[in-house]
């Protein structure tokens, strides 16, 4: 039926987590007879499979940080390497800040923030109705009360001087870039943008100078080879104490900036 060894493992996880089969049920009971629904699932994730989709959307399920959160094909499957922005922030700011948490998608990064500084007040923003859609299950899923959705373009919204600190992880992919191909099953819009990629990055600065107050922090991901253009928009849009956070393989991940007083 699977011809990788992680295709094999994703099926051995699957039929875990959405059949509830246990180890005897899947290595040492060759008799167990399946039901009708039991096969039809399975049939659905072999199709599911060969069409590529990823694991996460198949199950709705996706690990991030400390929590799994529903997604669906209406938001980007949370990435390890973000968290490494949701680590930071949990380490240097207060847990009386106010944040905004700019293309919010499934809310994975403003959650999980919130989630761990209950004094702080979230604001996750998405132009998608259908990410904002995902986003409320999360909040309600994981009772993440001070987590507040806005339909919002970018920052269009917020009047001036409205937040300590704001993150994002907004597209960043170049519209001819190869590897998109092997992305085919998440939202376009949420992971290409113009201008090499980074026509959406510059969008947040510019429009972040006003809504951030004094002192203010910005912090936004983007791509492996993307690192010295993003320091030069921050540096050119009134940023200092502009630095790069790299992820686990050592590739800049994560631009930070201060918003000059």
């Amino acid at each position: 039926m699977f011809y990788s060894d992680e295709a094999k493992n994703e099926f051995i996880y699957y039929l875990k987590e959405s059949l509830g089969f246990n180890y005897n049920d899947i290595y040492l009971n060759s008799e167990r007879f399946l039901t009708e629904q039991e096969e039809n699932l399975i049939k659905d994730f072999k199709k599911k499979k060969e069409e590529g989709m990823p694991l996460d959307y198949i199950l709705n399920s996706s690990k991030f940080y400390e929590n799994d959160f529903y997604i669906d094909d209406r938001v980007l499957i949370p990435r390890p390497e973000t968290e490494i922005l949701v680590e930071y922030v949990n380490n240097h700011f207060s847990s009386t800040l106010k944040l905004l948490d700019v293309g919010t998608g499934s809310g994975c990064i403003g959650i999980s923030i919130a989630l761990k500084n209950l004094s702080a007040t979230v604001y996750g923003s998405d132009n998608s109705i259908g990410a904002l859609e995902v986003a409320s299950i999360n909040k309600r899923n994981l009772n993440a009360d001070n987590f507040l959705l806005i339909h919002a373009n970018w920052l269009s919204c917020f009047g001036n001087k409205s937040f300590d600190l704001i993150v994002s992880n907004p597209p960043y992919i170049d519209e001819n870039d190869e590897h998109l191909n092997d992305l085919k099953h998440e939202p376009y819009g949420a992971l290409v943008s113009k201008d090499h990629g980074l026509g959406d990055i510059k969008k947040i600065v510019s429009q972040s100078t006003s809504i951030l107050r004094e002192g203010g922090v910005l912090m936004i991901e983007h791509g492996h080879d993307q690192e010295s253009e993003v320091k030069n928009i921050f540096s050119t849009s009134n940023f200092s104490n502009i630095l790069c956070l790299k992820d686990l393989s050592s590739i800049p991940r994560i631009t930070i900036g201060t918003l000059k007083i």
